[in-house]
């Protein structure tokens, strides 16, 4: 698969993805996706200011007071340093994990459905059906790059692609919203030619499930955050 190739999956992805599919060529779509979610992580590490967050959670143990300036800004500036670090290489080793996930979500359908479909197909159905969320994550880092600070809390919709970033709800509902996105449906569905449009929304089901609100929720309970554009963040995998 040549980048020219690449470029006629999201041009035309009638034929463009049965074509990448069929070659079974993962190199360009997946070294897509990698590098722009290791943009996305950075973008959003260069323009996230870790001061505030640090500043509630001294004086919320009762560090703050008494504590040199020397130390507090040294903490400061590891934080930004292992933000940048994280993020980059999130999008570099942990996106590889993600399509994974997803081709092994594609042979249980296959599976159930009675399909038969080799292996190294399915993930290179994965792969290529990535894309758009390869755009996503470049476009949001794009953005992000453009502001003079990203929040959390504003991170998620910077690029209103989202239904989370038009329709406000509680904070349990928020992260499903954001979550149903149009880059991830779109995702989903280049693979309706190949296995069908059921098979598409069922893996855009399972994507949302997963990497849209069961990860993003263990990192949340654990004291992390995935703030960025799409499931899982702009240095996470999906």
């Amino acid at each position: 698969m040549t980048a020219l190739t690449l470029s006629r999956t999201l041009t035309d992805p009638g034929e463009g993805v049965a074509a990448a599919v069929q070659s079974r060529r993962i190199l360009w779509p997946l070294l897509a996706l990698m590098l722009a979610s290791a943009f996305a992580g950075a973008a959003f590490a260069l323009r996230w200011d870790p001061a505030p967050g640090i500043l509630a959670k001294l004086e919320m143990s009762g560090q703050l007071k008494g504590m040199p300036e020397a130390e507090l800004n040294e903490q400061i500036t590891t934080a930004g340093r292992l933000r940048l670090v994280t993020g980059v290489a999130g999008g570099l080793f942990v996106t590889p994990l993600v399509v994974l996930g997803i081709a092994v979500v594609l042979a249980v359908v296959a599976w159930l459905l009675g399909r038969k479909a080799p292996f190294p197909a399915l993930f290179s159905a994965s792969a290529v059906g990535m894309l758009p969320i390869a755009v996503q994550r470049a476009l949001w880092g794009v953005v992000a790059l453009w502001q003079l600070g990203v929040t959390e809390e504003r991170a998620p919709h910077l690029l209103p692609s989202s239904v989370g970033a038009w329709v406000h709800t509680g904070p349990k509902l928020a992260r499903l919203m954001d979550s149903l996105d149009l880059f991830t449906l779109v995702a989903a569905l280049l693979m309706r030619r190949r296995h069908g449009l059921g098979v598409g929304l069922v893996l855009f089901v399972a994507f949302v499930g997963v990497f849209g609100i069961g990860l993003p929720g263990i990192m949340a309970a654990g004291g992390g955050h995935g703030p960025g554009p799409g499931p899982g963040g702009p240095g996470g995998g999906g």
